[in-house]
């Protein structure tokens, strides 16, 4: 696919949960949140415009969707975060949708590889996504109202995520035996 979209998200990928802690901590002022959703918006767009004819298998098939998907859910939360400041429902769907659906694509991905044992790392990079999701909907839940906990949600997705798409780099990068 080309260096910078085989090993771009390995970088995005934590920065984007990294920033999202930050936005939760309030250490990112609300304009600052919705530039990023702005960027983040034409970088979906790009990268899935750019790689639709290279993303085909059941594996790459399937982040293809979760690109689709996101794209569709990113540009509303950006939409919400404009209409409402500080963000409302659809802002908070693209935050759980951005957690959720590279669960599911990790999922896939470890059912479709057979062979390496590398390809365990995308089980546990979807397993640490629900978990996170788990945590970080608890910390931000009226019963616990935690900002810690929901920060320590985010970490744990994205130490899974994280993972899962260095995997991938390494992989598509042919640093790892695809056997």
């Amino acid at each position: 696919m080309g260096l910078l979209k085989d090993v771009g998200p390995a970088g995005l990928v934590p920065a984007a949960w990294i920033f999202a802690a930050a936005a939760v901590l309030g250490l990112v002022t609300a304009r600052t949140v919705l530039i990023a959703m702005v960027v983040m918006d034409v970088l979906l767009v790009t990268f899935f415009v750019t790689t639709l004819s290279e993303m085909t298998g059941p594996v790459l098939s399937a982040w293809q969707r979760v690109l689709a998907v996101g794209a569709v859910v990113n540009v509303l939360g950006t939409l919400d975060l404009i209409v409402t400041p500080g963000g409302g429902s659809l802002a908070a769907l693209a935050l759980y949708a951005w957690i959720a659906l590279p669960a599911a694509a990790y999922a896939r991905t470890w059912t479709v590889m057979s062979g390496p044992t590398y390809r365990h790392v995308y089980l546990v990079g979807a397993a640490l996504s629900l978990l996170g999701l788990a945590v970080f909907a608890a910390g931000g839940a009226a019963l616990l109202d935690d900002v810690a906990v929901a920060v320590a949600g985010l970490a744990v997705v994205g130490l899974g995520q994280t993972a899962g798409i260095v995997t991938a780099a390494l992989q598509n990068g042919g640093r790892l035996d695809r056997s």
